[in-house]
């Protein structure tokens, strides 16, 4: 049995589903009470939906949520803590240190 990267779980409308990640930019959508595929989306070059098990209403509902909480490579690259970034060392001086100001400035 090929095993399928799971970028994670969402719920929605009081369901759970799982997003799988079947090439890149590429996932499928599966209801996990039946294990039922509900459709897939892409997420390049621009946002494409394919509902096959449900409405699509319900399924843009779902892949919003995924990419709301990062259950896609792309979001997850988008979403990138700000302590992760790398700041440039700034060295700062006390003000004891810093030359007097001249009193008529």
């Amino acid at each position: 049995m090929k095993q399928i990267p799971s970028r994670g779980m969402v719920q929605v409308r009081g369901v759970t589903y799982r997003v799988e990640r079947v090439e890149p930019h590429s996932y499928t959508v599966v209801r996990l009470l039946d294990d039922v595929a509900m459709g897939s989306f892409r997420t390049l070059p621009s946002l494409r939906v394919h509902a096959i098990g449900c409405d699509e209403d319900l399924l843009a509902d779902v892949v919003r949520t995924a990419l709301r909480f990062a259950r896609t490579s792309g979001a997850m690259r988008a979403v990138v803590p700000p302590q992760v970034w790398e700041r440039p060392a700034v060295t700062r001086r006390s003000p004891s240190s810093l030359p007097p100001r001249p009193a008529n400035a």
